[in-house]
């Protein structure tokens, strides 16, 4: 990887991303956001523990294709599709999955205790996937968008990239942070948790709030959603997440034409 960075402002981020872009000839940018600490762009088939992680990958896709037939309903049935359907099904593939909306990115980080990183990936047409090959064929990571995959998915902002095995090690994927094809075309944004809450407020403040294909009512139950597993996560280790701040409204209550204090039991 070329490049690490560290932001405090929406600003710092798009002055950041600009230069990036123009310096590779303006090609398209893909995004994900990662835990730094853990297996950096390496997908899930690559945290099998398993000696032979391609006969794990063609028992999976020998299970989808037997018991995912509902989902396929008319479409063409490929090797390329069963690994897109699998991941969606949340199987351990060598798929990693990116968006082009940074907005949505930056959104998923600044909402996540553990997510820290925004990786930006360069689309250049030597990178994208040439679906006449198999899967299974491919020596060097690739990229391709999900609908040129699957015409019937419904994510428009949705990528991914597909990565080898390792030569020789049935038992290993390579990262992307360690294929020298992508040394100048990836780098990485480090978000500190103490700037989260501004980014965010931020990111509500933007009209792009607005424009994005993710609804409001959408992201505010992804947050909830987050907040409660990350509370469940910090309950196990005898944590508490405090950085909710409980506002109590003086409303009143009417029930059969009484009036009561929102405190007060009248079941």
């Amino acid at each position: 990887m070329n490049d690490k960075h560290y932001i405090n402002t929406i600003d710092e981020l798009y002055e950041i991303v600009n230069l990036f872009s123009e310096c590779n000839n303006n090609d398209p940018l893909i995004y994900r956001a990662e835990e730094c600490s853990k297996g950096g762009l390496i997908p899930s088939l690559g945290k099998v523990n398993s000696n032979n992680l391609r006969r794990v990958e063609q028992e999976l896709l020998s299970t989808m294709k037997v018991y995912g037939v509902p989902m396929l309903d008319s479409r063409d049935i490929n090797e390329w599709l069963l690994m897109c359907l699998s991941n969606q099904q949340g199987f351990p593939t060598r798929l990693l999955e990116w968006t082009d909306s940074l907005f949505n990115v930056m959104w998923s980080v600044c909402n996540s205790s553990t997510e820290d990183c925004v990786n930006i990936l360069k689309v250049r047409d030597c990178h994208k996937v040439n679906f006449v090959k198999s899967p299974h064929d491919i020596e060097n990571t690739k990229i391709f968008k999900a609908t040129d995959c699957d015409f019937r998915t419904t994510k428009n902002d949705e990528w991914y990239s597909i990565h080898p095995f390792e030569k020789e090690r049935n038992g290993s994927l390579l990262s992307l942070y360690d294929d020298q094809r992508y040394v100048t075309d990836l780098i990485s944004i480090y978000i500190s948790p103490s700037v989260k809450n501004n980014l965010l407020k931020e990111l509500i403040s933007m009209s792009a709030l607005n424009k994005t294909s993710i609804t409001v009512e959408e992201k505010m139950a992804n947050i909830d959603s987050k907040h409660n597993l990350d509370n469940n996560g910090k309950t196990n280790k005898g944590e508490i997440n405090n950085d909710l701040e409980v506002i109590v409204h003086d409303r009143k209550l009417e029930q059969y034409g009484r009036k009561y204090h929102q405190d007060f039991d009248f079941d």
